[in-house]
């Protein structure tokens, strides 16, 4: 080995390392601000539930068909979540699907071509027939 020579392979592991290292925090630092986004949607989805469900009762009490008053209740308290997209739908059964989701954009992993990340929450409620 020549004196010259002397620490080239250090450089390249050091480079490497430092890619590494930042992908590592590019994935931390991404991932939690996706998994926070998550927990915000899955928590505006009970609350959404809730709050259907509590719209609901009563007319249930009174002998009255209670979901088309949860399904207006549930579109009316997404609104109060502006930063998430909430798909509300009802089935025959009279169960309330609420699903909400919400693009996080990625600030360490657009180096790598990925600019945002999906964050979904889902909550379902039943509205009893009367």
């Amino acid at each position: 080995m020549r004196s010259d020579e002397r620490g080239v392979s250090m450089s390249v592991f050091a480079c490497g390392a430092i890619m590494a290292l930042l992908i590592l925090a590019g994935l931390v630092v991404d991932g939690t601000a996706q998994l926070m986004a998550r927990e915000r949607a899955q928590g505006a989805a009970a609350q959404i539930a809730r709050w259907a469900t509590d719209a609901s009762v009563p007319y249930q009490v009174d002998g009255s068909d209670g979901r088309n008053v949860a399904l207006t209740a549930a579109r009316t308290a997404a609104a109060n979540y502006p930063d998430l997209n909430f798909d509300i739908t009802m089935d025959q059964a009279g169960v309330l699907h609420i699903t909400g989701t919400k693009q996080v954009n990625t600030v360490f992993l657009q180096l790598i071509g990925v600019s945002s990340l999906p964050a979904t929450g889902m909550a379902s409620a039943v509205v009893i027939r009367p």
